[in-house]
């Protein structure tokens, strides 16, 4: 598959997808939120299709939700 180009991460991004995902959060967060029922708010979010796929699509093998946990 040819490269689509995806810029490069940010300099002050750590992890790009959590970032991104971190800023949909804040955005879902529509007044009224609270008094929504759960099945309401997961109307909105079931709308991100494929979180994983669209926000790492680049940056999967680097990114923080990609490493294990060593005890």
């Amino acid at each position: 598959m040819p490269c689509t180009g995806c810029g490069g991460p940010t300099p002050n991004s750590l992890d790009q997808g959590a970032k991104m995902i971190s800023a949909l959060a804040s955005i879902l967060g529509i007044e009224g939120e609270e008094k929504m029922s759960e099945e309401e708010v997961q109307k909105l979010i079931d709308q991100v299709v494929d979180p994983i796929g669209t926000f790492y699509k680049y940056g999967l093998p680097s990114a923080l939700i990609n490493r294990r946990i060593i005890k």
